[in-house]
């Protein structure tokens, strides 16, 4: 018998971080389908989590495929009617998937849900919730200017917004986004081309724009996310960045 719910996590030079994301599901007081998507078969990384977690699928990739292609490798098996992509440096409570879960369950109009991201210390980890632009995306990049960066920064955001109930947004991360298995094999899962980065602001704008559903941000669902953002400062980080930046553009226009 399939389980209401299914989850994700791709596995590229995962440390022990990813035993505690997988611990948390493991504790979790709902039955969880878990599947690894392994974008280093060069490690024992997958092998090793077998034998710690058993029952998790691990679907091996013969190379580092990216992060949209490889969460879209579980697209043929997934027979749950909630699907959770998550990133292995995520912790949460062992009630939390279960109020999800009941959350979507008694709100049919949601498609996709997304949460409260703090970082280890407790802080809220700011993360976009609007549509990406081009000056949202100066503001990320130079917010440490101050001045306009700062509050173009804020903005996208909604830094400055005292958000204390569920509401609407048009951008779910994909560190951590739980959504309708329906919808994720009606937009057959992420686009493929891209390879990291705007993955998720592509999946949600489809969302919208095909009218599948509201993604809602509700601030009483926390993860706590480890977010190191090393990828982003490297030249190879920077450079992946910028093309996925460019090819969003390409497919969807250049918004100031």
């Amino acid at each position: 018998m399939a389980s209401v719910l299914s989850a994700c996590l791709v596995l590229y030079h995962c440390g022990e971080e990813i035993d505690y994301a997988l611990r948390c599901i493991q504790n979790a007081d709902i039955e969880v389908t878990v599947y690894l998507c392994d974008n280093s078969p060069e490690e024992i990384t997958a092998e090793r989590l077998t034998w710690l977690f058993p029952g998790v699928i691990v679907l091996p990739q013969p190379k580092n495929v990216g992060f949209g292609r490889a969460n879209n490798a579980v697209l043929p098996m997934l027979e749950s009617k909630y699907h959770l992509i998550m990133n292995p440096d995520v912790s949460f409570d062992p009630a939390l998937l279960r109020r999800m879960v009941v959350y979507m369950d008694e709100h049919p109009n949601i498609a996709v849900l997304t949460p409260r991201v703090l970082n280890e210390d407790g802080s809220e980890q700011y993360l976009p919730k609007k549509r990406i632009s081009v000056h949202y995306l100066l503001g990320g990049l130079l917010e440490g200017f101050g001045g306009i960066f700062a509050r173009w920064r804020r903005d996208f955001t909604m830094a400055d917004m005292d958000v204390q109930k569920p509401t609407p947004v048009e951008f779910a991360t994909g560190c951590f986004l739980l959504i309708r298995t329906d919808v994720f094999r009606h937009l057959q899962g992420f686009d493929p081309r891209f390879f990291l980065y705007q993955e998720d602001s592509d999946l949600s704008r489809r969302v919208l724009e095909q009218r599948l559903g509201s993604i809602i941000y509700h601030p009483d669902f926390c993860i706590t996310h480890r977010w190191s953002r090393e990828n982003t400062r490297t030249f190879r980080g920077r450079i992946r960045q910028i093309c996925s930046v460019c090819k969003y553009f390409l497919k969807w226009g250049i918004s100031w």
